[in-house]
């Protein structure tokens, strides 16, 4: 094997070398990734308009919601490393892109899903990254997230057992609920009885 070069692990591998990285069913994804000039100022503007423009923000989020593992997903740039009172900020010589997302499944198959399912978004954000070889094919992506993955050295879930999924049908069942109880609150026994059980019928096909 040449100098330098680094063997691809596998989705279990990068869970195993980085435990921080998982929190029951979830899982935290952090990459830091220099940025040719050219595309650092696309990308401001790509920002600034996901931040001030909703019909622009919206269709950028559709593709990324189709994907319901995803917590969230979010990028921003950095061109400086904080300092403190006694540290000065230490300017970067390359501009980064930061990425950071929580997740469900494994990390095979959440950059399988950005490879083939959203490789257009994919290569309008990180395209202009050094050394980024296109989302497609996968293998040669996971590579270079590998290469640019820092381990979460915090991360919090607060339902670690609970898939994005679960977590949206049970917010849906719990306003479904409340409504319920409102239209029911003077209904004599035997009529709550009867939408108590319409409820529970529903609530099978909503979950």
């Amino acid at each position: 094997m040449a100098a330098g070069a680094r063997t691809q692990v596998t989705g279990a591998q990068w869970e195993e070398r980085a435990p921080g990285n998982v929190r029951g069913v979830a899982r935290a994804l952090t990459t830091m990734a220099p940025m040719k000039p050219w595309k650092v100022v696309l990308l401001r503007v790509a920002f600034w308009l996901r931040r001030n423009v909703p019909p622009y923000r919206a269709l950028k989020a559709r593709p990324l919601l189709r994907l319901s593992f995803i917590h969230f997903a979010r990028w921003s740039l950095v061109r400086e490393l904080p300092g403190d009172e006694d540290v000065p900020a230490q300017p970067l010589r390359s501009t980064y892109l930061y990425f950071e997302s929580n997740f469900n499944g494994g990390f095979d198959q959440y950059i399988d899903a950005f490879s083939y399912v959203i490789p257009r978004l994919m290569n309008g954000i990180w395209r202009g990254a050094y050394g980024f070889p296109g989302p497609a094919p996968a293998t040669p992506f996971k590579a270079y997230i590998e290469r640019h993955d820092y381990p979460a050295a915090h991360f919090y879930s607060a339902y670690p057992e609970a898939t994005t999924t679960q977590v949206v049908a049970a917010l849906a069942l719990e306003a479904r609920f409340r409504e319920l109880c409102e239209q029911t609150r003077d209904e004599p026994a035997s009529e709550f009885t009867e939408r108590w059980r319409d409820f529970l019928r529903d609530a099978q096909a909503w979950l």
